[in-house]
């Protein structure tokens, strides 16, 4: 059974009656991320029914738009005026080969990318969002600037929730200017502990650095700036980290959107373990890995990708990461068969009864993509 809205009441309406019949609902958008998406249900919520206009305000750095709107089309259109998705959304056809997906789903994953250090989280540039609740309930949060924010801070709160609590209709975000010049820094990193050291190096003194990643034995710096000054900030970084080789223009940018995305890296059967963690246990992590494992760090170092072959499926990385990290990190297996380890570990027990309390106020029969709520099963 699949429900396909075209409006936003009659998507509140199939959500009542949804809700009266105690059916389950599976939102979705492209379906573009399997590995965080909802998981079974009764019956499919097709979004991509749900369309609207596109408010782009380029003087106020504002873009309104359906949230059924493809991922790829809002950062073209976001090019053609020199500004950019600041958190730049990781495309998820890498993983799951299905297409690069809606802001919707970008914003209902909450999950960001190399510039999310230095230029803040998937939520911090979400200032307004409609939708529906598991109530059937229409609903307005947020605004254009953000003192309009009071209370409870929604957009906040729905940012990451993947459709557990509310169905996304529409989306207003903060966008920024791109920078005019890019330029990547190269630099030799045979261990992670070596590459977290660089890392840290380099962010100890401002120098326009918008990304550090390491994979495959190398460091990645990204500088932006202005055409005149980039020139200054390399050779300055260059003067203080090892040698380096540089890459500019729209090498850089290739590079760089290939490391959000996993382009180019993760082989087509591995599986791919996302495990966000202080930078400074990164290296813990790399030393418990088998030798059979691949490592990738982003967020100049806070953000481990784990990839495995198809043969651990049962090594236990929620284990791994407790033991480098504590509860200071988690992870979460994106893509791999299922086996006797979960995709996501139980929360904790406090944790827990606050997430079942916030989903009732929002969902309380429960039907809004059940099995990708914290403890499900997706």
């Amino acid at each position: 059974m699949a429900y396909r809205p075209a409006t936003i009441e009659e998507l509140a309406e199939m959500i009542r009656e949804a809700a009266a019949h105690g059916r389950s609902l599976a939102v979705s958008g492209t379906g573009s991320r399997p590995g965080i998406g909802p998981g079974a249900a009764d019956a499919d919520l097709d979004l991509t029914g749900l369309g609207g206009s596109i408010d782009h305000d380029p003087g106020e750095l504002l873009l309104t738009l359906p949230a059924s709107t493809p991922l790829d089309h809002v950062e073209k259109l976001l090019a053609q005026s020199g500004q950019c998705l600041a958190f730049e959304p990781p495309s998820p056809d890498a993983i799951w080969g299905l297409g690069h997906g809606t802001i919707g789903g970008a914003v209902a994953s909450g999950l960001s990318g190399p510039r999310r250090p230095f230029a803040g989280a998937c939520r911090d540039h979400v200032l307004g969002l409609s939708g529906v609740t598991g109530r059937g309930e229409i609903f307005t949060a947020g605004g254009k600037v953000l003192k309009n924010v009071t209370g409870f801070d929604l957009p906040r709160l729905l940012t990451g929730s993947r459709g557990t609590l509310a169905v996304l209709t529409q989306i207003t975000l903060k966008v920024l200017p791109l920078a005019p010049a890019q330029a990547t820094l190269l630099l030799p990193a045979d261990t992670a502990a070596k590459a977290v050291r660089i890392m840290a190096d380099a962010l100890m003194v401002d120098g326009g650095i918008t990304g550090a990643a390491w994979s495959e034995s190398e460091v990645q710096l990204r500088i932006e700036s202005s055409s005149a000054v980039l020139p200054a900030l390399v050779d300055a970084a260059r003067a203080r980290l090892p040698a380096s080789t540089l890459i500019e223009g729209d090498a850089s940018r290739a590079l760089w959107a290939a490391i959000a995305s996993l382009y180019d890296h993760a082989h087509a059967d591995e599986i791919i373990w996302r495990c966000p963690l202080p930078a400074n246990r990164a290296p813990a992590l790399a030393a418990l890995l088998p030798p059979d494992a691949r490592l990738r760090l982003d967020w100049a170092g806070a953000l481990a990708w784990v990839l495995l072959p198809a043969g651990a499926a049962d090594l236990d990385v929620h284990g791994l990461v407790a033991q480098a990290a504590g509860r200071d990190g988690h992870a979460e297996r994106l893509r791999g068969a299922a086996s006797a380890i979960p995709a996501r570990a139980p929360l904790e027990p406090g944790l827990a009864a606050l997430s079942a309390r916030v989903k009732a106020l929002f969902d309380p029969a429960g039907i809004l993509s059940p099995a990708a709520a914290p403890g499900g099963a997706a």
